[in-house]
């Protein structure tokens, strides 16, 4: 009998088990908690010149991640901004080995991010085949720039190109057309700036030393060296296998960038200013060079039909590369090693670059996708328009050199511009500084 009870006991014990696990399987499962915290660059990424004049609720990247927390119950995104983007790379290495930095980082990529591999998780058999498919950038997330390394993290949805916007009305008045008849040639550009400078107005405003770093139209300067005999002479100098004091593209780039300084094409305080937008918005300058980010908030003030944008002439007739400008996916999302949540950090990146948030971006900011399928037509840009031509230009660019570049020449190089473009340096002496640098 007590065998018997023992049977029906253990029975009915095996029978409960069943129908709680029955009972759990078909109940409503309540999603662990998550909160993540990312890191945004204030400058030139997902937050624009005019959104940061908005409340932060208003900014793309704000609505961005309530629209993904709302797909995602149970995710939290903190957004933290920095405003100082050169020392966040610094910042997220020291949080890193700390073990607190933040889940996502916005960094610049290239270069820039490959020392910091010790503290970043690698994503390469975390990204979804349809964005390696459909993204351009992966390259320069990297290591190495070489294929087969760990990818560092995902490109931002943008390939921002440096170019120059320029007033319409400043042109008409001093009988240039630059839509039919922008100048290719240097001879052409010096010519045309010469015209414009002798009807009273400045003919190009930039900024060239802000927080300590070179700005615009060091790129501009940057391609002409890239021009000429492409990356590879460059590349080696400053693995140390050649010596940027024998490199005459260097030298030649860095001489034009002074010319254009000392004939007064350039607003004479540009390795000091930080008004060079100002100017140009109060019809004072002809030209600036900018990056895709700043066209919309130049639209906006100026009015479409009065501002239009040009490459830079190309340096050389015989240089390797022409009809193009510098440009590229130069900014990444990286994952630390710390983050407790890797795959929904990936998921987040994935979808800031889903197609209808690329197409949500461009209406706070006129980008160039780095998706394949996005086009000119999916942007509502018409034929002729500054955003067309950004696709354009996109197909035929060189990648920016200060991403390219080892860290201890690009803070040399972009220090030390603005006294070449004053006359305060030789070409020569910055080249000698590169080459003492390199390697430390």
């Amino acid at each position: 009998m007590n065998k018997t009870i023992r049977l029906l006991i253990n029975a009915l014990i095996v029978m409960s088990v069943l129908l709680a696990a029955a009972g759990c399987a078909g109940a409503p499962q309540t999603a662990e908690p998550q909160k993540l915290t990312i890191w945004i660059n204030g400058r030139d990424s997902f937050i624009g010149p005019n959104e940061q004049q908005l409340p932060q609720d208003q900014w793309y990247i704000s609505q961005a991640i309530k629209r993904f927390e709302g797909a995602n119950p149970g995710v939290t995104i903190e957004l933290v901004v920095q405003a100082d983007a050169y020392a966040a790379h610094q910042m997220f290495r020291t949080a890193g080995v700390a073990g607190n930095a933040p889940d996502i980082a916005n960094l610049w990529a290239g270069q820039f991010i490959f020392p910091l591999e010790e503290v970043i998780t690698p994503i390469n058999d975390k990204i979804p085949q349809a964005d390696r498919d459909n993204l351009l950038g992966w390259d320069t997330d990297t290591v190495g720039f070489k294929e087969g390394n760990p990818i560092l993290g995902y490109p931002t949805p943008d390939n921002q190109m440096c170019f120059f916007l320029y007033n319409k009305k400043i042109m008409q008045e001093v009988g240039l057309d630059y839509e039919a008849n922008p100048p290719r040639t240097m001879d052409a550009f010096f010519a045309d700036m010469e015209k414009i400078k002798n009807a009273g107005y400045i003919p190009i405003a930039a900024d060239e030393a802000i927080d300590g770093y070179a700005y615009y139209f060091f790129q501009i300067a940057a391609y002409w060296w890239v021009q000429q005999n492409g990356f590879d002479p460059i590349l080696a100098a400053d693995r140390g296998e050649a010596n940027f004091a024998d490199d005459q593209a260097l030298l030649a780039a860095l001489q034009a960038y002074h010319d254009i300084w000392a004939k007064g094409y350039m607003n004479q305080d540009a390795a000091t200013s930080s008004d060079s937008w100002q100017k140009f918005l109060q019809g004072k300058v002809a030209m600036v060079p900018r990056v895709s980010s700043f066209v919309s908030g130049y639209l906006d003030a100026l009015g479409v039909e009065n501002v239009g944008a040009i490459i830079p002439p190309d340096i050389s007739d015989t240089a390797l590369i022409k009809n193009g400008t510098i440009g590229g996916p130069g900014q990444v999302m990286v994952i630390a090693k710390n983050s407790k949540y890797p795959d929904t950090a990936v998921k987040f990146m994935s979808f800031l670059n889903s197609k209808d948030e690329v197409l949500k971006l461009n209406e706070f900011q006129t980008k160039v996708p780095i998706r394949k399928d996005v086009t000119a037509a999916d942007l509502g840009f018409e034929s002729g328009s500054v955003g067309s031509k950004l696709i354009e230009w996109s197909k035929n660019y060189v990648f920016w050199v200060d991403n390219s570049l080892s860290d201890p020449v690009v803070v040399a190089f972009n220090k030390l511009l603005p006294l070449v473009l004053t006359g305060k340096m030789t070409p020569e002496e910055l080249a000698q500084q590169l080459d003492k640098d390199k390697g430390q």
